[in-house]
């Protein structure tokens, strides 16, 4: 008898571990609300936006010691969407939302705070005109820039277009204050590979995407609770042959 329960409990014991290394083996699948979940931004490398395909985007941080960080991202259909698959991540104002850009922050630069601070600008309201994120574009072939005044939210980004943020205060003209460019946009292009490009050309750093999020339909539970149960059913059959033979 101790020898036939100590076969049931081996057995047991034998298939759930079986199971459950199986399961964290699995491959992660999607689930039935993964599109609706949001997914965490992967940037591609620099090399793969070129003059006719890709859009580089990069947000100077300059205002806070930092580089001129670059992302590159395929096919995005709007700006703001370019900011996320290039790497960067954002926050809007709670007047305006997220189509407001008050922060924004890559893992490139400062373990990816993002600037504004609160301390600096709670985004509440909308930021003033002497403070805040403007916005840049300079299409294939043009070396200056012109200031988006669709925004983020509407802007088309094009094949080999150039993406530029830049902190502090600009008008749509495009006049000399602290938040319109300080280089050209070539200097952003592909072919400039940074950091330190030419003596007077930006810092460059790469965007560094964060790590790519699982779904949340992943059948390790699943294949864990088949296998739990089929442990115990092999206990259970174990023990009505032991009842059968005692007959």
């Amino acid at each position: 008898m101790n020898s036939e329960r100590l076969i049931v409990t081996a057995t047991r014991a034998l298939v759930a571990a079986a199971c459950v290394a199986a399961a964290l083996l699995a491959p992660v699948s999607p689930g039935s609300d993964a599109a609706a979940a949001p997914s965490t931004p992967r940037g591609v490398p620099i090399g793969r936006c070129t003059a006719h395909r890709g859009t580089i985007v990069a947000v100077d941080f300059a205002r806070w010691g930092g580089p001129v960080v670059r992302g590159c991202a395929l096919n995005q259909p709007t700006g703001y969407q370019l900011l996320h698959a290039a790497g960067f991540t954002t926050a809007g104002d709670q007047h305006d939302g997220p189509a407001f850009i008050c922060r924004l922050g890559d893992s490139a630069f400062d373990h990816g705070t993002q600037y504004p601070t609160p301390a600096q600008d709670a985004c509440v309201l909308t930021s003033p005109a002497s403070a805040y994120w403007s916005y840049w574009v300079a299409p294939p072939g043009r070396n200056r820039w012109d200031y988006s005044q669709l925004g983020a939210m509407s802007e088309v980004p094009k094949p080999g277009e150039v993406e530029l943020w830049v902190f502090g205060a600009a008008d749509i003209a495009g006049t000399r204050q602290s938040g319109v460019p300080r280089f050209r946009p070539d200097e952003l292009r592909a072919t400039n590979h940074g950091p330190n490009v030419g003596s007077a050309g930006p810092e460059l750093a790469a965007a560094l995407p964060t790590a790519e999020q699982t779904s949340s339909g992943s059948v390790a539970p699943l294949v864990i609770g088949i296998c739990l149960a089929l442990a115990l059913s092999a206990g259970a059959g174990l023990t009505a042959w032991r009842r059968r033979r005692d007959e």
